[in-house]
């Protein structure tokens, strides 16, 4: 997966040497941290990464036909693509459709066949991690391509197509940060990452701090102690913490850090080359 923008943009090295960087990854992290809106668990639900993968693709899909000319977006086609068994497609799927995440909706030109439409609010949970990268990038660059992108799901959407295409055909951009993808394989591994990241950015800077005990991130992510236990279990494995010092053990070790902001430079520029080619291309609603 190429990690540079196109012409017109920063490349990820370039987004690093700038001195804004550091900050606008700590900005990505406190956003990525906000609680959970109230009700049913989407959030948790998709901070998994065979299940955030199915949903993308899901949403690449559709606006691939939409507005691209694509195959019809059924269950089928998703199984085909989704990255889980098509017994867990289909599971998922029901799922979405049960909480109005997804709708099926009857084409008009053939009765027979199903097309899987996402909510906006399924597209703007699964691009909540993507447009915040297009917000920092345009903090470095100078560029407002982000504003469009959060107001408009349908944008969104766009730019998740592009990126799915991308992903199929290159590969995905995580596959090159080995501990970042480890992680995001389990329940919320994700965010459990990126909490940890944030608490060695409040830690380096002297700023408040919040509770790394296993009880206290079991309570922030819904999960249970044990399940913390096993990703920290992970973590230390692969030597990317620090060795344990008292009830708090999720202290990362700098070689994390750094994989983590290469991470981050990547999917800004990206998901800002991304933006840049969806925001004059976006189709007409139909």
């Amino acid at each position: 997966m190429p990690v540079s923008g196109t012409a017109d943009g920063m490349d990820a090295p370039a987004l690093m040497a700038d001195n804004r960087f550091r900050q606008v990854v700590v900005d990505y992290c406190e956003k990525m941290v906000e609680p959970a809106p109230a009700g049913w668990p989407v959030r948790k639900l998709l901070n998994q990464l065979e299940r955030y993968y199915s949903a993308y693709m899901l949403i690449g899909q559709y606006y691939g036909w939409r507005n691209h000319g694509a195959s019809v977006p059924n269950l089928s086609r998703l199984q085909a693509i989704s990255g889980q068994s098509p017994r867990q497609t289909a599971s998922f799927c029901a799922t979405l459709e049960a909480r109005n995440l997804v709708f099926s909706d009857t084409l008009a030109s053939d009765r027979r066949q199903k097309v899987l439409r996402p909510a906006d609010s399924l597209i703007r949970e699964v691009g909540r991690s993507c447009a915040a990268f297009v917000e920092a990038y345009d903090v470095i660059a100078g560029s407002a391509l982000a504003p469009p992108i959060e107001r408009d799901a349908g944008l969104l959407g766009e730019m998740i197509h592009f990126s799915a295409t991308r992903v199929r055909g290159s590969g995905t951009v995580i596959a090159l940060y080995p501990r970042v993808l480890a992680l995001s394989g389990y329940d919320c591994g994700y965010p459990m990452l990126v909490t940890l990241i944030l608490a060695h950015y409040r830690r380096r800077s002297g700023k408040v701090m919040f509770a790394l005990t296993h009880g206290a991130l079991a309570e922030r992510f819904q999960v249970s102690e044990s399940h913390i236990g096993n990703v920290l279990g992970h973590l230390r494995q692969a030597g990317a913490l620090v060795p344990r010092r008292g009830p708090e053990d999720g202290i990362v070790v700098e070689d994390l850090v750094d994989e983590f902001e290469r991470w981050c430079a990547a999917e800004m520029a990206h998901y800002a080359d991304l933006a840049r080619v969806c925001l004059p291309q976006r189709a007409p609603l139909a």
